[in-house]
């Protein structure tokens, strides 16, 4: 008898599994996450919400009450906005949409690692162009890969997920300019830096942004996302996107919080500062490279292996990023920006280690 696994594309085959260590922990700065917990008086709010929602029914067919806030919230209108079960759910269905064999996906690495991994498992052709030894873009070599006619989509994180590193408004509208496909912009961390792409949507019907509320709205438990685009492209992924993708939990909450966003802004705030705070002391240890970031993690570089540091680290049950096998990042590793006691641990622990 056959194996029906045989059937798997072998695109899916050739695969491994986006997975973490499972590791006890006293601090937990490997994901992005924001230290801070949501204030029970914005959980309670969510929670009525959600008591007082008929749990029998189903939500509203393609989340139009929510498209329309986030619309309102950006000063676009319904029909340019897409919700998913966080940022990663409105890629992959981009993905799903436009890339096929034959077709190129350009992305600048080292960058978010399912980028590539669902371009290829798509079947399409993935390009990817190495960032600076600065981690800045390269938009020329960038513009060059996106304006091929087969590249179907460029998809770029800004900032970028492992560097924190972002991309210019003049070096992205040169690439949308010249694409003749779709240029995604993965804005997961906008929160943390002063860039907001929105208003190139006007200009720019070839141009997708992705933002998620994991981060910086501190809802990672909810898996909440979304994205805006042209009104045309919108309605074509929503033939992607499953029916009712979006839970009516998630629904009613990403609808509070999207009330709070003033709120956020001292969290986003006193983030921004620790990590400053962070890269500051870590900068005046002579055996170890710390690089400036505009996301809510930055990359350090010991002068000892870095898996010899990150062992000793979840010995002292401190878990962070172990980004080493990323193109051009032997020896690194990625550290979210924890709070200030968190920090201070975190610094005394690896100043230990490194002698």
């Amino acid at each position: 008898m056959s194996n029906p696994l045989e059937y798997l594309k072998e695109s899916v085959r050739n695969k491994k599994i986006y997975t973490l260590p499972d590791i006890d922990y006293d601090i937990k700065a490997n994901q992005n996450e924001n230290p801070y917990d949501l204030p029970e008086s914005v959980k309670s709010e969510i929670l009525q919400g959600i008591e007082s929602t008929d749990w029998n029914r189903y939500p509203r067919l393609g989340s139009g009450g929510l498209r329309e806030k986030i619309g309102q919230s950006m000063g676009l209108p319904a029909g340019q906005v897409m919700v998913g079960n966080g940022s990663n759910e409105i890629i992959l269905a981009v993905m799903n949409a436009l890339l096929q064999p034959g077709k190129q996906l350009v992305i600048a690495e080292p960058t978010f690692s399912l980028y590539r991994h669902y371009g290829e498992i798509s079947g399409a052709r993935v390009e990817a162009v190495r960032l600076k030894e600065d981690f800045a873009f390269p938009a020329d070599e960038i513009t060059d890969k996106s304006q091929q006619p087969d590249t179907a989509l460029t998809v770029l994180c800004s900032p970028n997920n492992p560097t924190g590193s972002t991309i210019g408004e003049t070096e992205l509208r040169e690439i949308l300019n010249t694409a003749p496909g779709f240029v995604l912009i993965d804005e997961a961390y906008i929160d943390f830096c002063s860039q907001d792409f929105c208003p190139l949507l006007d200009d720019y019907s070839n141009l997708i942004i992705t933002r998620t509320f994991s981060k910086a709205f501190a809802f990672a438990l909810g898996r909440f996302g979304y994205g805006v685009a042209a009104p045309d492209l919108v309605n074509e992924i929503y033939k992607v996107l499953m029916p009712y993708n979006l839970n009516g939990f998630s629904e009613i909450a990403a609808g509070i919080l999207l009330q709070h966003r003033t709120d956020m802004e001292t969290t986003i705030n006193r983030i921004v500062r620790e990590r400053e705070r962070l890269i500051g002391r870590l900068s005046e240890l002579d055996s170890l490279d710390v690089y400036p970031s505009e996301a809510n993690f930055f990359l350090i570089k010991p002068e000892i292996p870095s898996d010899e540091l990150y062992e000793q680290l979840i010995g002292e049950k401190i878990l962070i990023r172990d980004v080493s096998h990323y193109p051009g990042l032997d020896n690194y590793l990625r550290i979210s920006t924890g709070t200030p006691k968190e920090n201070d641990n975190m610094f005394t622990a690896i100043a230990n280690i490194l002698g």
